[in-house]
């Protein structure tokens, strides 16, 4: 798909070339040295956020490079679990409460997937509240690599995203070993079926071809250069014996209910001695019951290739598709010597990368198309809508919001193979999937309802819809928006990655004062700002906002960071 032809078709509005060639070099993973302003600070923090706001930005203009890399990789805690919010009457858990943790009734029409919503829900709320943090742009890179889907129990799927959430900027062959064994992986993969009368092969081979090794080009027969097909035999025969028991049970009201767990049973685990192929020098893996996984992920570990996998994905992820040998030799292999050196802790390879003068190349700013999460979390977030404070209100919201981004081709949980989604891997297109003459036209009115505060959910036929972005609040944040040049100049900074031309601006801003002169908008905004509790006041500044960031927010440029 070439973006450029689309996105003219699709808006009729010229792009410049699209770039296919590989981000200059520049001095590679070198520290930054140049100037640090506010067009750098805002790519530093797209990248590694959901939306940041004109504040946060400026924010880290003032805090300068290195804090700025700190603050996004402090780690943080959740202070929330998901609630049941419905009114679907649940036997073990009130209305308010978590039900992390409890045991799930069979009989009560509609729990499962209320459960399985107010997960999704409170996923959403955890990306809206991210702070300046990187975190919940891992957590999404790592549910792409460690992909599970559609697993419909909600606890092992909560269960799931801790398991990310403790290493999700850390240690990364840690992090391979603990969802190894984790329920949702288990049920995904048939692992838990996996027993030493019938080996199951489906998580022996995505171990080493999508999450740790990669496939490599074809040596021989059965022979993918980074492993083989008697290693993927082996090494499911190491994984043998680990189950998820749904320990069913029936109360003394008669309500019958299940809570899944993960457990080890020695009599289905192969206790034999597997041996490895040449491709890991034959190593042994003798008889060590449920540490035996352990000692498997320690072997693939001693790989390189363990290191480059996983440092090509993430600079795809943070900076550009297109790897050419240059990036390969010096980003790529230095990324990964970087991540052996300590002891495979991810964090450590993304401050340096996210520091380096690399990173900030002139052609890496808006060098990726956003994805639907990344597009529709920066439009809600930048634009300032605010999270409900009534609970029920804000889970029904970010339902509803979760709804919409599956027919985007993104959603948490519903992935379409254990490749995860395309945008990530698919060559030659890569992130331009994303765009395409279904999900463009939905980004549009989405974008359209965002702004003009349209976005709402359904709930027992009725229905509410005034959630979106608070223009004028958002305007109040920048430095002389009572001057449409001006306004219309910082906002264009602020959420365009790339600089416009000057009758670009112009349209837009044409947009923005409609019948208005310029004095007649500064008029207007005074007027507002004297007053801002006045409806009135209010209503006129946001009458001309809004049909120029719906304007803004559809335009080709945009859809880029």
């Amino acid at each position: 798909m070439d973006r450029r032809q689309l996105f003219q078709k699709l808006t009729q509005i010229d792009l410049a070339e699209d770039k296919k060639q590989a981000i200059p070099l520049g001095a590679g993973l070198n520290k930054y040295s140049g100037q640090w302003n506010y067009s750098t600070a805002a790519h530093l923090l797209r990248r590694a956020m959901f939306g940041p706001t004109h504040e946060q930005i400026k924010q880290a203009v003032t805090d300068g490079l290195d804090v700025t890399i700190a603050k996004l990789f402090t780690p943080t805690s959740l202070s929330t679990k998901p609630l049941h919010y419905t009114d679907i009457a649940d036997p073990y858990v009130k209305k308010g409460e978590t039900w992390v943790g409890q045991k799930y009734a069979l009989g009560v029409q509609g729990l499962n997937q209320t459960r399985d919503n107010s997960l999704f829900s409170w996923i959403f709320q955890n990306i809206m509240n991210e702070g300046v943090s990187i975190t919940e742009k891992m957590m999404l890179f790592w549910h792409n690599h460690f992909v599970v889907s559609e697993i419909f129990l909600a606890n092992i799927s909560y269960d799931y995203l801790t398991t990310i959430r403790k290493n999700v900027l850390g240690d990364f062959k840690q992090m391979t070993k603990d969802i190894s064994i984790n329920g949702a992986m288990l049920l995904y993969l048939n692992g838990n079926t996996n027993t030493n009368r019938a080996p199951n092969e489906n998580y022996a081979r995505e171990l080493m071809e999508l999450f740790t090794l990669g496939k490599g080009d074809l040596a021989g027969p059965g022979d993918y250069t980074t492993y083989t097909e008697q290693d993927i035999l082996a090494i499911a025969k190491v994984l043998t014996g680990w189950i998820t028991p749904q320990n069913r049970s029936t109360d003394s009201n008669g309500i019958a209910s299940v809570l899944p767990t993960v457990a080890f049973n020695p009599n289905l685990h192969d206790a034999s001695t597997k041996i490895l192929s040449h491709r890991f020098t034959n190593a042994q893996i003798s008889n060590d019951g449920a540490n035996e996984y352990n000692n498997l992920i320690e072997i693939i570990f001693k790989k390189r290739e363990a290191a480059t996998f996983i440092c090509t994905k993430l600079y795809r992820y943070f900076v550009y598709y297109n790897i050419d040998e240059t990036i390969q030799a010096d980003i790529i292999e230095g990324m990964a010597d970087k991540l052996i050196a300590n002891n495979f802790n991810v964090g450590i390879v993304l401050k340096e990368l996210l520091s380096s003068d690399h990173f900030y190349s002139n052609e890496a700013f808006g060098a990726l198309i956003r994805s639907p999460y990344d597009w529709a979390f920066n439009t809600m977030k930048a634009l300032r809508m605010e999270v409900p404070s009534d609970y029920i209100t804000a889970y029904n919201l970010f339902i509803s919001i979760y709804r919409t981004l599956i027919s985007q081709s993104q959603a948490y949980f519903d992935l379409p193979n254990v490749a995860g989604w395309p945008a990530y891997y698919q060559e030659p297109v890569f992130h331009e999937i994303w765009i395409n003459s279904i999900s463009y036209p939905l980004r549009y009115t989405m974008g359209q309802n965002i702004v003009n505060k349209r976005i709402g959910y359904r709930l027992n036929g009725q229905g509410n819809n005034n959630f979106g972005a608070d223009v004028a609040e958002y305007a109040l944040g920048f430095d002389t928006p009572e001057n449409a040049s001006l306004l219309v100049d910082q906002v264009v900074a602020h959420l365009l990655p790339q600089a416009i031309t000057q009758a670009q601006k112009d349209f837009l801003k044409s947009k923005l004062l409609g019948p208005l002169t310029d004095a007649q908008w500064t008029n207007t905004w005074n007027t507002f700002k004297a007053d801002p509790n006045r409806t009135q006041n209010r209503t006129a500044v946001e009458a001309r906002l809004r049909p120029f960031l719906v304007s803004l927010t559809t335009m080709p440029e945009y859809q880029l960071s």
